[in-house]
C-alpha cells in the first residue's frame, strides 16, 4: 500500500514537472522597474536614439528636456574628424530609494572625449 502511494506521488510529481507547472513567477519590484527605465534611457542616449530616450521620461520633466542637451553635447563634441566621444554607463553606485511614487536612482555616467593626433 505504501509503495502504491509513493509511486502515485512520484508519477504526479513527474507529470507536473514535465508540463511546466512551477511556482508563479516573481513580479518585478518598483526598484527594478525604476532601474530598468534609467538603464534604458542611458542606453538610448549612448546609442544616439534620442526619441527612444524621451519614451523613458516623464513628459516635459527634467530628464525629458535633458535629452536635447545631451544630443547637442554629443553632436558638438563628435563633429571634429580627429576626435570622438565615448559615453559609458558605469554603474548604480547607491541603492535605489523608493519614497511613495518617487524613485531616486543613483547612476554614474562617464563621458570621454578622445582626440586623435
Amino acid at each position: 500500500m505504501k509503495r502504491k502511494i509513493l509511486i502515485t506521488f512520484l508519477v504526479i510529481l513527474l507529470i507536473l514537472n514535465l508540463t511546466g507547472c512551477v511556482a508563479a513567477p516573481e513580479l518585478p519590484t518598483d526598484r527594478f522597474l525604476a532601474e530598468e527605465a534609467v538603464y534604458n534611457y542611458w542606453q538610448a542616449i549612448i546609442n544616439r536614439q534620442y526619441g527612444l530616450a524621451k519614451c523613458f521620461c516623464i513628459i516635459d520633466g527634467i530628464w525629458d528636456n535633458k535629452v536635447d542637451e545631451w544630443e547637442e553635447y554629443i553632436n558638438t563634441n563628435s563633429e571634429d574628424y580627429c576626435s570622438f566621444l565615448m559615453i559609458y554607463f558605469d554603474k548604480f553606485y547607491k541603492p535605489t530609494e523608493i519614497m511613495g511614487d518617487t524613485a531616486m536612482v543613483y547612476v554614474r555616467i562617464i563621458a570621454d572625449k578622445i582626440v586623435l593626433p
